[in-house]
């Protein structure tokens, strides 16, 4: 099921199978992005305030594997294409590949939670 998200392949689907054992562990896709480490980090410091791309916690081996299957993503998917091109009139590439790592890893939870393959939005209905 894994397998029929954009950009993921084999190898990956198996690291996430292999490094997550049980999605059931997890109650919300926010508690899986943070175990994934693709939660925003913040500095906060009297009036200065800094939002950086993603914390520096989290899972060593699914991180980097969650961010190279998003650019192979943002090619073979138009939803998450257009989500990406819009990202880049406002922010560089790196800021706006994290933020599709972030909506595909609440793909990835999504499709091993309800046990159903991928789907993407149907355009010409």
């Amino acid at each position: 099921m894994l397998m029929s998200i954009p950009g993921i392949g084999i190898q990956v689907s198996m690291c996430i199978l292999t490094e997550i054992y049980n999605i059931n562990r997890f109650h919300n896709e926010r508690e899986f992005a943070h175990y994934l480490g693709l939660i925003p980090t913040c500095h906060n410091s009297g009036d200065k305030k800094s939002n950086e791309g993603k914390t520096f916690r989290g899972n060593k081996q699914l991180d980097p594997m969650i961010v190279e299957a998003s650019w192979k993503a943002t090619r073979n998917d138009i939803g998450l294409g257009m989500a990406f091109s819009s990202y880049l009139k406002r922010m560089k590439p790196q800021e706006a590949i994290i933020r599709i790592a972030r909506k595909l890893s609440n793909i990835i939870y999504s499709v091993l939670k309800n046990e159903r393959p991928y789907q993407p939005y149907c355009w010409d209905k």
